[in-house]
Order: C-alpha cells, then sequence, then structure tokens
C-alpha cells in the first residue's frame, strides 16, 4: 500500500490546525507546526518527503513571510510549494504572498472543497513538473537556474581539482520594495539588467546562473582583485539602467580552495558574506573568511543555548534610573535585560539582542521581560517603595503578535497592577515601517492605560506629520543625538525646536545618554522634562535600585545618629506568618521586628522589652485580639506605646478598635506603604528625621561653610562603599590663593567664594558621588564607576575649568590630582597617591 503524502499545515490557531486536519486527513498525512520555527524543525526531519505546506501568515516567534524566506533561501526544501493562508483577502496580501514565493493564496474561512482542489492541483503540478530541476535556463533573465547552476559548477570543479575558483553571489537590499513601489514589472527589468552586467562581466571566464528572487551568483577562476571600486562601478551601471534608482547591492566571495564543502555550502557562504554588510553604507563586498566563520559559531552557539537561558532563568533585569530636571529626583527607571551565562559571563545585549530580533526570539524575550518587570513592581509595592513607573522595550516583532494587548493586560493584571506603571517603548524606526498597523495597536494600548514612549527619537527619519499622527506620550530622545545637539551653540541646535514641539503636543521629553554636566545644563536650560544615562548612573540589578527608592519612599535608612545604637523594637501580633515575614521585611532595616502569633504573647514581649517598643501592630481579629488593646490602654501610662490596630475593612469595628486606645486602624488588605506611613505618623519618627537627623548629620559630618562633607564625613562614608561601585575615581583638588580675592585678604570674600566652589563641585558630580572639603583649600570628589583613568582626568579637568570661572577673582588656579581606587585598598594609601599627582600637576603650573 502506497503511504499518503504528507502536508504541514503552520497555524498558530488551534482550531484552524483542527478544521485543516478535518478536511485533509483523509486523503493525506497532515503534520502540524504553531508557528514557524517549529515548522522549520519539522521540514529538518522529513525534508523534501513534504509534499506540500499550508502556511498562515501572523504568528508568534517566526511569522509567515519571515518562515517563507528561509525556506525559499534553502535549496533543500525551496521546490515545495506553500499555499498561504490568511484572514485577509485583500489584492496587497495576495501580492505579497506570491513575491515570497508562496504557490497559491487562499482567504479564511476555510472552504474544504477548494482547499481539497487547490491542494491537489499543485502537488500534482510539482510532481508532474519535476523535469523543472532540470531545466538549464531561468524563464525571466536567461541565466543558468540554481539547480543546473550548482550542477555545472560540480562539474567544472571536479574537471579541474587543481585550480583555484571563486563563488561570487549578490543580494539587493529591499528589493520588495522596489516591486512594492514601482511594480513587479519595474522588479523584474531590474532583474534583468542585473543578469545582463553579470554576463557583459563575466563572459566567457566562468559561469552564472539566478537563484531565488534578486540573488545572483558566478564562478570565476581565481585572478581578479576585487575592490571596492569595481562593485561600486557595477552598481552605478545598474542605476543607469533601471528605472529604479538609488539600488543598493552587496556583493560576497568564497574562495573555493578545497573540495571538501558542498557547492550549495559555497553559494551559501557567499551570500552570507553579502548579507553580513547590509545596511552598511559605502561598503558593497565582503569575503568569506575565518571572522565571519566564528561569528556565524557564535550566533549559532548562542541560538542553541537561548531557549534553556530562558527557561533557567539566566536573564537578568537591570533598571536605569530615571531623574527628574526640575527638582533631581529619581521619577523611574528603564529596564534592559543582560544575559548572565554560567559560563559565558555577562553577555553584552549588542551581541544577542540583534540576532534574537533576526530569528524571532526576540518576542519571548521581552514577554518574559515585562512579565520580571512587574514582579519588581509588584515587591516595591510590598515593600512600601514610592510608586514609580518602569519603561520596558517593545520590538518590532512584537508589534505584529496578533494578542500583544491581550498579553500585556494579563501581565499588570496578573500582578494586580495599573498600566500606567509599564510604560511601553517603541522605536523610532518601528513607526515608518507599516504605520496603520502601529497606530491602532498603539492606540488599543493608550485605552488600556498604558503610557507609550517614542524611542530613539532623533535617529530615525519620521517626518513631522508622522509624528503628529502617532499616538504617544512621551519622547525619548536618541542618544547620539543628544550627544552632537549639545555640543553644539545653544543658538544652532534644533533640541530648543524640539522641547517646544513636545510642549504644543502636550508631550513629556525624556534625554538618554547624558555623560557631562553639560549636557544637564543645557537640557535643563531648554525645559527637558526627564534625563538618564551615565552622569547619574549605569544600569543596576534590582536589589541595587532599591537603595535608591529608600529616601524616597519614607524607608529611611539608618541615621548617623543611630550608628552604634540598639535599634527600637516594633512587634507585630498578627494569625497570619506571611503577613508578619511581610512587615518584618519592609521594617528590619529600621527596627528590630518582634513576631507573635496571638495576644498574650504580645503583652509579655511588650514588658520583657520595656521601653524599647516603639508600636504595636497588633491584629484585632486574633481570639484575645481586643483583650490585648485593653491591657496596653490601662498601661498606658506605663508604657505610652502606640498600637496599630489591623482588621477588615468594618467601619464598626475600627471604631471601637479606636475608642478602646487603637491610634490607629489599618483595614486589610493593605500595601506595606501605607503601613510604614502609619507607624511613622502614630510615632512621630518623621519629625525626628526632619531635624535631629539632620541637626547632627550637618554638626559631626559637614563642612558648616560649603555644606559638603567633611574630612570625617568622608572617612565614615567610605566605609559603606561596595565592591560594585568600583572602579572608583579619587580627585583631589587645589584651589590655589584662596586668601586673595580681588587684590586684599577678605574673610568674607573668601568663604562666599568657598561657598560658590561647593556649589560647583555639587552641580558638576552625580548624586551618587561623594563631595568632601578635605582642607583650607583642598577637596575631594569621589566618582563611582568611572570606567577609566581617562575618564577620570578628563572629568577633573572640567571641574577644574567650572571652578576657576566661579572664582573669577582668585589669581591662582585649580589644580587636580587623580587616581584609580579599589575599595579593598585603604584611603590613606589612594591620599598619599592623590597628593603626589597635585604636587606634580603644581610644577607643571608653577605659581599654581
Amino acid at each position: 500500500m502506497l503511504s499518503q503524502k504528507k502536508i504541514l499545515v503552520v497555524e498558530d490557531n488551534a482550531i484552524n490546525r483542527e478544521m485543516l486536519r478535518a478536511i485533509l486527513s483523509a486523503e493525506y498525512e497532515v503534520l502540524e507546526a504553531k508557528n514557524g520555527k517549529e515548522a522549520l524543525e519539522v521540514l529538518n526531519e522529513f525534508g523534501e518527503n513534504i509534499s506540500l505546506i499550508l502556511l498562515d501568515i501572523v504568528m508568534p516567534v517566526m511569522d509567515g513571510y519571515t518562515f517563507l524566506s528561509v525556506v525559499k533561501e534553502n535549496s533543500a526544501y525551496s521546490a515545495i510549494p506553500v499555499i498561504v493562508t490568511t484572514q485577509s483577502d485583500g489584492e496587497s496580501d495576495e501580492v505579497t504572498a506570491l513575491s515570497h514565493g508562496a504557490a497559491d493564496f487562499v482567504a479564511k474561512p476555510y472552504k474544504p472543497q477548494i482547499i481539497l482542489h487547490r491542494v491537489a492541483s499543485i502537488i500534482n503540478l510539482r510532481e508532474t513538473a519535476a523535469m523543472i530541476n532540470l531545466i538549464q535556463y531561468d524563464r525571466l533573465t536567461g541565466l543558468y537556474s540554481k539547480e543546473f547552476f550548482y550542477q555545472r559548477v560540480k562539474e567544472i570543479l571536479i574537471r579541474n581539482p587543481d585550480r583555484e575558483y571563486d563563488i561570487v553571489c549578490s543580494d539587493i537590499e529591499n528589493f520588495k520594495l522596489v516591486n512594492d513601489a514601482f511594480g513587479i514589472p519595474a522588479g523584474d527589468r531590474l532583474l534583468c539588467d542585473v543578469a545582463a552586467l553579470y554576463k557583459d562581466r563575466v563572459g566567457n571566464r566562468g559561469i552564472c546562473g539566478r537563484f531565488n528572487a534578486d540573488q545572483f551568483a558566478c564562478l570565476l577562476e581565481h585572478r581578479w582583485t576585487y575592490t571596492n571600486d569595481l562593485f561600486l562601478e557595477a552598481l552605478n551601471q545598474i542605476n543607469e539602467l533601471t528605472n529604479a534608482r538609488n539600488v543598493v547591492m552587496k556583493w560576497g566571495i568564497y574562495r573555493v580552495k578545497g573540495r571538501s564543502a558542498s557547492v550549495e555550502q559555497m553559494c551559501d557562504r557567499a551570500l552570507l558574506a553579502a548579507q553580513s554588510i547590509k545596511g552598511q553604507y559605502g561598503k558593497y563586498f565582503a569575503e568569506y573568511n575565518d571572522e565571519l566563520r566564528n561569528k556565524l559559531l557564535r550566533e549559532q552557539a548562542i541560538t542553541d543555548e537561548m531557549e534553556q537561558a530562558l527557561e533557567q532563568g539566566q536573564f537578568e533585569i537591570y533598571l536605569q534610573p530615571k531623574y527628574r530636571i526640575k527638582d533631581d529626583s529619581l521619577a523611574g527607571a528603564e529596564a534592559l535585560v543582560r544575559w548572565n551565562h554560567p559560563k559565558w559571563g555577562i553577555q553584552s545585549p549588542a551581541e544577542f539582542i540583534p540576532l534574537f530580533e533576526k530569528n524571532g526570539f526576540i518576542t519571548k524575550l521581552d514577554q518574559y521581560v515585562w512579565d520580571k518587570t512587574c514582579r519588581v513592581l509588584h515587591e516595591w509595592e510590598d515593600k512600601g517603595y514610592p510608586e514609580l513607573s518602569v519603561s520596558v522595550n517593545v520590538s518590532r516583532a512584537d508589534i505584529y503578535h496578533a494578542d500583544l494587548v491581550g498579553i500585556l493586560v494579563h501581565t499588570v493584571k496578573k500582578y494586580g497592577l495599573p498600566p500606567s506603571r509599564l510604560h511601553l517603548e517603541i522605536t523610532e524606526s518601528a513607526y515608518t515601517e507599516n504605520p496603520k498597523q502601529i497606530i491602532d495597536t498603539v492606540n488599543n494600548l493608550r485605552e488600556q492605560g498604558f503610557v507609550i514612549e517614542m524611542d530613539d527619537f532623533g535617529s530615525g527619519y519620521s517626518s513631522l506629520n508622522m509624528l503628529n499622527d502617532m499616538p504617544i506620550d512621551v519622547l525619548k530622545l536618541d542618544m547620539k543625538f543628544i550627544q552632537n545637539e549639545t555640543a553644539k551653540p545653544v543658538n544652532q541646535g534644533i533640541l530648543r525646536f524640539i522641547m517646544g514641539l513636545a510642549r504644543w503636543m502636550n508631550l513629556s521629553v525624556v534625554a538618554e545618554g547624558v555623560e557631562t554636566g553639560e549636557q544637564l545644563e543645557r537640557l535643563r536650560e531648554i525645559g527637558c522634562d526627564f534625563v538618564q544615562g551615565y552622569f547619574f548612573a549605569k544600569p543596576m540589578p534590582c536589589a541595587e535600585f532599591e537603595s535608591l527608592m529608600v529616601p524616597q519612599g519614607g524607608l529611611a535608612r539608618q541615621s548617623v545618629s543611630e550608628m552604634g545604637r540598639e535599634k527600637q523594637v516594633l512587634l507585630v501580633a498578627d494569625e497570619n506568618e506571611e503577613y508578619r515575614e511581610r512587615v518584618r521585611k519592609t521594617f528590619e532595616a529600621r527596627y528590630e521586628v518582634i513576631e507573635c502569633s496571638d495576644g498574650a504573647e504580645a503583652l509579655e514581649k511588650v514588658a520583657e522589652c520595656n521601653r524599647q517598643v516603639t508600636a504595636v501592630i497588633l491584629s484585632l481579629e486574633l481570639s484575645d485580639g481586643f483583650s490585648a488593646l485593653e491591657a496596653l490602654r490601662i498601661e498606658n501610662c506605663v508604657w505610652n506605646i502606640p498600637v496599630i490596630g489591623t482588621g477588615a475593612a468594618d467601619p464598626e469595628v475600627e471604631e471601637m478598635a479606636l475608642e478602646q486606645g487603637a491610634a490607629d486602624y489599618a483595614a486589610k488588605p493593605h500595601t506595606m506603604k501605607s503601613l510604614w506611613k502609619r507607624v511613622i505618623r502614630v510615632t512621630g519618627f518623621d519629625c525626628w528625621i526632619g531635624e535631629e537627623e539632620t541637626l547632627l548629620e550637618n554638626e559631626v559630618y559637614r563642612d558648616h561653610l560649603t555644606s559638603l562633607l567633611n574630612r570625617c564625613g568622608l572617612e565614615m562614608a567610605v566605609k559603606e562603599l561596595k565592591k560594585e561601585d568600583t572602579p572608583l575615581a579619587f580627585c583631589l583638588f587645589y584651589v590655589g590663593n584662596l586668601k586673595w580675592v580681588n587684590g586684599e585678604s577678605d574673610c568674607h570674600s573668601k568663604n562666599l567664594l568657598l561657598k560658590r566652589i561647593g556649589e560647583v563641585l555639587r552641580r558638576h558630580t552625580r548624586k551618587a558621588d561623594m563631595v568632601s572639603r578635605f582642607g583650607e583649600d583642598e577637596f575631594v570628589v569621589i566618582m563611582r564607576q568611572l570606567g577609566s583613568e581617562e575618564t577620570a582626568v578628563k572629568k577633573g579637568e572640567e571641574i577644574c575649568r567650572k571652578i576657576e570661572l566661579c572664582a573669577g577673582g582668585v589669581s591662582g588656579k585649580c589644580i587636580c590630582g587623580t587616581e584609580i581606587w579599589d575599595v579593598d585598598e585603604p584611603m590613606s594609601e589612594v591620599v598619599e597617591r592623590a597628593y603626589l599627582a597635585l604636587y606634580r600637576a603644581k610644577s607643571k603650573n608653577a605659581g599654581g
């Protein structure tokens, strides 16, 4: 009995797959795949034993057009006919499908008889036209067909084993756009012009063939010296002959030295060389070499590891802080992904993100990042941190996902977050590809409450009219755009115009990549809203970012006056162990948290701790909760401990609690942030933080004149440095002749000058840096995470110039000694080296 012919159904919708199976299974063996990636795996297993592919276009992971392109470029599968199925029956979709190599096109919903007739017809055509592989010439161009070109190359190589040959392949960049913009006849004329160029240039010295669509190849004996000018001349010739102007072609060269690789592999390698320079202006050819081979092997290794890495949680979320310019407050963050591979270590996103965008894995990774980011936001709420928003990236591939809105809405609901906490960054260039679809998708996202940011604004080619049509909330200026524009005089750049445009459109503006104080000041001057960049902080792990939030959220870190002093006690009595643990994690940085599971035990602990108990959080749902509250009220004259009652959201219970002496009542469920604020209020701790801590810190650890850290304060601050802060730059500044101001000794003027110097140092350093008045006329800045000595010296020189500008009447100069410092080294040793560097600088500036 003959086996049934195999048909591969590629469709992400399970119901549609089942319908097609029901239609086809009586006559064919039906194989299934949920997306393009799975379909390629099925192809690898069954190869040309598959008689036909029924292919959906809109799918996750790898869409139909991408799959079709991959299949048609693979000689092993390119002859398998493909019928495209789609919800749309528009002519443009049909033309697009056919231009990608589809054999036919059917619209949903499926009509069984039409499906069966078309499938049978195309399979019959394929079988009866098996001789196509033996046809020598391409019908359109007259060059050898791909299969016959392979056969001829094999014959030539066999007949001439001692000769060296080159295979030269070419690819037209964005050939699809030629067909779309000028029509298929114009595209065909372009292909014929390219074929004529090959015939003319190669002549009798080799053979030429046309591969899929716009790919051509030739075999030449290795005699030529290839230069960029040679291929540029050929490209100019093509553009002169064709109606389609500004065509760009890339050529790849594979040098045939041995015979170990198949002809198909040789041609593939030449095409890979051509593809490796796509998008590189002014570069028209590339040779396949060990560097390219290693790059491809590296990409394959990454591809092999990516699925397992996602499953094992090797991808980690890093956050880069975003600051509000007008008050320098922390305003949010951008979520970035890092790959912490167990063997390779931390991998640069610049290496794996472009590859994931190319192979379709980016959609899985993005959804993973969205989920992890929402989990972090939820944990912040539990800890009582400020309700900051975090931006996440939405890739081009995500936009075309059929259920993008549903996925994002489900993710924020899963963690109980309002959509506005998750800002969605869509790169500027994505808006130019399919504006209508992106506008529709983004409008749906905004209706759900998400905030939309246009990322990398200034890096692409969006028109002002397009910008006006885009449904966005935030403009995010491209890093290079910021660097270029802030280097220009204020009246020559267009930043001010962009800010005015943003105001007119009611958009907020974020500037990324801010690296210098000058850039910050320019952005501040023109009214930019938010900034981020290395001037403030690098991307950091979530735990490190949380330390930046502590002062803002009321979760105060241990103050200077508390050092060496025993912590006060916070007692929580509650029947729920998980609730007690959340309270402990929230308050343990400030208090010693004692947990109890009933009221009687709580009273015992209060008696043991005596006056050290600052407050009691008491569940009135305990069987003895109210009796414990009553006991604490009776003994209030002895203990004077405020009690926060907790329980159901019942007005009668709340009123009873307050009548029996509770200082406050927190209805469950409630956030830890809410509970923290209640504790602050009933203990009066906010007053103490605002006055006593500031007073003591100013008196003991700060210079009274400049308000910078004094030497004692600097030494105390240095003790808090961690390994993650390295490399550190220790900059020692000396300001000469401070006693001479306006030509005479003037103590008042000198003090004013010192205050101005302190302001300059604060203004031109980051919040994370340590700034100290180290001596009478010496100042120290310790900069965290500064990459190199060259950068540190440059920053030191910049600060010196600012100090000299502010001290216009001082006859001396500001000199800086800079040293790179590892935190494990004693501070005394780096100070000694910095003084030596300072003296060397002084000797070069005699009299300063």
